[in-house]
């Protein structure tokens, strides 16, 4: 049987935010790796990255507003494209944060010092790894690994604490490098947004396959 109309635009809507967050996931391997290898130029294609995002959140929340101006879906459809319109405003702002991070390693970078950032890609792998899996949750649903991945934030929060905690003690240590050291901090403050954010998306994930709303921040 020939798919409806909307299922096919449906399914066009999930395969374009699926692209989107492909792209936002990209913005923040780079972002990252621009802080481990001290890369300038990996830093700047992040920040030329933002537009692009936001294109892609403009298209897909227009897409969103003319099928349900054209269909009136009910059911699962309706929990989908209410949903997408959230997860993007989620995934922009990931790709704000990491455009944010990458202007402070770029600022970083110009100066020539040893600063503590073995914390901050600790925590930075812990939100790399919860934004791919839940991109990757949203094409393929498993509400048990949505549960696991919810965990994560606790994680990313208590090394945020732990890691604001140990820049603090630098700033005593290294008064000279301060404004370096609240760059850190900025950084390490904005990965735990993001975690916050990945957090959004995994709930309404789960909000679209069961139709329950579930709290999932710890």
């Amino acid at each position: 049987m020939e798919k409806t109309t909307i299922t096919k635009e449906i399914e066009i809507l999930r395969e374009k935010l699926i692209r989107m967050g492909s792209i936002v996931e990209k913005m923040l391997h780079q972002t990252i790796d621009s802080i481990r290898r001290r890369d300038l130029k990996l830093a700047q294609e992040v920040i030329e990255k933002d537009k692009l995002v936001d294109n892609y959140n403009w298209g897909i929340e227009n897409q969103c507003i003319s099928i349900l101006s054209n269909h009136q879906p009910v059911s699962k459809d309706l929990r989908i494209i209410t949903s997408t319109m959230k997860i993007v405003k989620d995934l922009e702002r990931i790709g704000d944060y990491s455009v944010d991070i990458a202007k402070y390693v770029s600022s970083l970078l110009e100066y020539s010092f040893e600063l503590p950032i073995f914390d901050i890609i600790s925590l930075a792998s812990f939100v790399e790894q919860m934004t791919r899996e839940t991109i990757r949750a949203y094409s393929k649903p498993d509400l048990n690994k949505l549960e696991r991945l919810s965990i994560y934030y606790n994680l990313v929060n208590q090394k945020y604490q732990e890691t604001s905690d140990e820049l603090l003690g630098e700033i005593y240590k290294n008064p000279i490098l301060t404004q370096q050291i609240i760059q850190l901090i900025m950084i390490s403050r904005y990965l735990e947004r993001i975690a916050d954010h990945v957090t959004n998306i995994i709930e309404l994930i789960f909000y679209i396959e069961t139709g329950e709303r579930k709290e999932l921040h710890g």
